[in-house]
């Protein structure tokens, strides 16, 4: 009976570990209250100062990676027409700090506030 030679089976090698999967870089949303923007409050209207109007109005805007405003949507009224429409077209003339993804400025969302307050 003839017999194969057997030739003994190689040791298992552990394949290298695989680098872990990089973690994404973290996003910071927009600002707009960084004091060298010099973005300059709404004019208050007319209006609304002969009639005593104040409110707060909440705008979502969303801006390009360059810093300027893309789209200003009214996200929560003041209550009053006059006001939001001021603080619609002073945002709109605003410059941002972009969102950041890591060192990288992207388009990104950020909601402002934007209050009406008579002086006494």
């Amino acid at each position: 009976m003839a017999s194969a030679d057997t030739v003994p089976a190689a040791p298992a090698r552990a394949s290298p570990a695989a680098p872990p999967a990089a973690e994404p870089a973290p996003v910071t949303a927009p600002r707009f209250a960084a004091a060298y923007l010099h973005n300059p409050a709404p004019d208050y209207p007319d209006v609304a100062q002969r009639r005593g109007w104040e409110g707060t109005t909440f705008l979502n805007v969303h801006v390009l990676a360059n810093g300027r405003p893309d789209r200003v949507v009214l996200a929560a009224s003041s209550g009053h027409d006059a006001l939001d429409d001021a603080a619609v077209a002073a945002v709109t003339d605003w410059r941002f700090v972009p969102a950041k993804r890591g060192a990288e400025s992207i388009d990104g969302w950020v909601r402002v506030p934007v209050v009406f307050k008579l002086e006494n």
